[in-house]
């Protein structure tokens, strides 16, 4: 019988360590590790390098004091506009940013699976993604405890050897020291399935020296395995896993809960200022103490409203966003 990789939430996240490079699984404000992101605070994590993209979840650790750089893509939370505490850090200099493709995170993870240094790409071409005037890769190499997990350079521009299509731009590999990922189904040895969009997380597992998983369930490895085409990420992949229930409120999980929209828009105003994002977080994060204690303070009756109706996989509203 194989091992469990099952443990505490408070255990995974002391595998993160300061000056690490991470990155969280799936986008905006779906399926993200908000739990993971609301210990990393709870245990003082700093300086940490967030890559790929920053949202929701990634926001919340700007918020916290645990960013010292980004370098990624997306920094909003979808319809809630920009990422409150990313925009206001950047803007004072806190957070050092290095701005990639949308479409070339996704092709970085994806040469990372594929054992690639590189991809080639032209989506960035005539952006200033390549102007080296916002090129901070070596400045945030500098700040990293390994280095050697960022590039030595942001891209390289070559012409295209094979069918001569002109300039194409070289864009290396995506890694992390910790890749955090949070989706609806793990086994006890880190099978996992994932119910809707994949984002790149199958890619990104490939690229990470550690691979974490939160989950809504952790179900038996056969219960897993009578369907093996539902599974996108195999248990060789997960170092470990963790059991977080509603670990993705206030955003939605797709067949499990919808978005928590007053939370949501709390959480963007208050975060707008220090002492909003302060007086937030004293509330949801140190009070609290815990998960646990969070959804305690939820309420049973507040979750319930969210839980997915099926067979819509969310929590159908009236038009203009009232349930």
């Amino acid at each position: 019988m194989k091992k469990s990789k099952v443990v505490s939430l408070t255990e995974a996240m002391q595998e993160v360590h300061d000056g690490d490079c991470i990155a969280m699984g799936a986008v905006v404000e779906d399926r993200r590790p908000v739990a993971a992101a609301c210990e990393l605070i709870r245990q003082g994590k700093k300086n940490l390098i967030i890559l790929a993209e920053c949202s929701l979840s990634e926001d919340i650790l700007v918020g916290g004091g645990c960013v010292s750089a980004y370098r990624g893509t997306y920094t909003a939370i979808g319809a809630f506009g920009i990422s409150p505490c990313t925009k206001r850090f950047a803007e004072e200099g806190k957070v050092v940013v290095d701005d990639i493709g949308h479409i070339d995170v996704c092709l970085g993870a994806l040469a990372t699976m594929a054992g690639a240094p590189f991809i080639a790409s032209r989506t960035t071409l005539g952006t200033d993604v390549l102007n080296p005037a916002f090129d901070n890769v070596a400045k945030i190499r500098n700040m990293a405890r390994n280095p050697e997990t960022l590039p030595a350079k942001k891209y390289v521009l070559i012409e295209d050897p094979f069918y001569g299509m002109g300039t194409v731009q070289l864009h290396p590999a995506m890694k992390f020291d910790v890749f955090i990922n949070h989706v609806q189904y793990a086994g006890e040895e880190g099978t996992v399935r994932i119910d809707g969009s994949l984002v790149f997380d199958h890619f990104a597992v490939h690229g990470a020296k550690k691979v974490i998983v939160t989950a809504e369930q952790v179900v038996p490895e056969e219960y897993l395995r009578r369907d093996p085409n539902r599974n996108q990420i195999p248990c060789t992949s997960v170092d470990m896993v963790v059991e977080v229930p509603w670990g993705g409120h206030p955003g939605q999980v797709y067949n499990f809960y919808d978005m928590d929209i007053p939370f949501m828009m709390d959480y963007v105003n208050k975060a707008k200022t220090d002492e909003g994002f302060k007086k937030w977080a004293d509330e949801w994060i140190f009070d609290v103490k815990n998960h646990e204690g969070y959804l305690n303070k939820l309420g049973a009756a507040r979750l319930e409203k969210l839980r997915a109706l099926p067979p819509y996989g969310y929590r159908p509203r009236t038009k203009g966003g009232a349930k």
